[in-house]
């Protein structure tokens, strides 16, 4: 089944964004302190990726300094896989301050006042999202012992009204955020389609005043990413709606493999199986035998099966015809994958899916496998 999931990397305890500023050079000098990291690692971390950029020895007293250019935005100083520290890199000096018997306050960074804005962004959503946590394995553990329905409901009025709380402080600070980045940093830490007219103010922001940056360039080609997702979606569960047993099978009209053009509609007369299914699809190999066995005792009886590939390679597409033996001419594609024009007008979001249609049109059943669709072919040839 396909969903649409549309998450950027930026959760709020393992990644964040990079953001396109000038040129000039950044300086980081600082200490490490309880630690046995022989180096510091400083790198950019992106929508899409991470990169390493730049890294420093730590000496004996643990005073490392790194300096050079990169471009304006989110980073972490990485010591090790699991510890590393966010901050926003921009052309200044920073001084930092690592000691990692402070669980607290492990780190201390100086230098920016837009890292400033951005260090108590990032312990406000922390807060937030440890708070909603919380609730949410109390809600865990109390449902498993069998709490009462009133302790249930308390909970649950708890992730409410936290929940509520949450969406509040990411709107308004988004709004309210003196840098543009930090206010993307607040839009990024929940799924786009939670907060869509927020994530489109920031970006028209960004354009206006970081037009160059790549991450405002990034966030808006992900935005229409996720616009396009939706629309594609909210055609597809329109399509799925106006589709079910008892309506007539909106007309298909593809071409086979040799490039002729098939129309679902030829076959009034028959009791037609439309099966949508690929060569990439397991499940649907797994029950193609029974579609050929179906195929292959009733089709001197008025019977033939319409399929649909969603291939989008035409060798892919016509060896597992021939592998799997469907032997019936009706066997078309337009190898767009899931753009495929059927699929969509279908409804499909996941397959094996099939339409049972009578012999003049008419959906009567759908998705049968096995001997339910052996059993209610035989009834419709009667």
């Amino acid at each position: 089944m396909r969903k649409l999931s549309f998450l950027f990397l930026f959760l709020i305890f393992f990644s964040a964004c990079n953001l396109a500023g000038g040129s000039d050079k950044y300086s980081i000098q600082g200490t490490l302190k309880n630690s046995a990291a022989k180096s510091i690692v400083l790198e950019k971390l992106g929508l899409q990726k991470m990169t390493a950029i730049d890294s420093a020895k730590v000496d004996d007293k643990g005073f490392f300094k790194m300096e050079g250019v990169s471009e304006k935005g989110f980073y972490r100083l990485r010591l090790d896989e699991k510890t590393f520290f966010l901050f926003l890199l921009e052309p200044t000096k920073y001084t930092v301050d690592i000691d990692l018997s402070a669980q607290a306050d492990a780190f201390k960074i100086s230098g920016s006042k837009e890292n400033d804005e951005f260090q108590r962004a990032f312990k406000t959503l922390g807060a937030a999202q440890r708070d909603m946590q919380g609730w949410n394995m109390a809600y865990q553990m109390y449902g498993q012992r069998g709490a009462s329905q009133d302790t249930m409901m308390f909970i649950q009025q708890q992730l409410q009204q936290v929940a509520a709380k949450f969406e509040s402080m990411i709107k308004d600070s988004a709004r309210l955020a003196k840098s543009p980045l930090v206010a993307m940093f607040y839009v990024t830490n929940a799924p786009v389609d939670k907060f869509p007219k927020e994530n489109l103010d920031v970006i028209v922001r960004m354009e206006k005043e970081i037009p160059t940056s790549s991450y405002t360039k990034d966030f808006r080609a992900a935005y229409t990413k996720y616009e396009e997702q939706s629309k594609q979606q909210g055609q597809t569960q329109q399509s799925a709606a106006s589709i079910g047993i008892g309506k007539e099978a909106p007309e298909i009209d593809l071409k086979n493999p040799e490039g002729k053009s098939i129309k679902l509609s030829s076959l009034r007369g028959k009791v037609v199986l439309l099966d949508f299914w690929a060569s990439w699809c397991g499940p649907c190999r797994m029950e193609m035998p029974n579609v050929v066995a179906a195929y292959n005792k009733y089709k001197s009886k008025g019977f033939t099966v319409y399929s649909v590939s969603l291939d989008k390679e035409a060798g892919a597409w016509t060896g597992a015809i021939a592998k799997l033996g469907m032997n019936w001419e009706n066997q078309v594609s337009d190898l767009k994958w899931w753009q495929c024009e059927a699929a969509l007008k279908y409804g499909i979001q996941g397959i094996p899916a099939a339409f049972l249609l009578d012999k003049n049109g008419v959906i009567v059943a759908t998705n049968l496998r096995g001997a339910a669709l052996d059993e209610k072919i035989g009834e419709l040839l009667q």
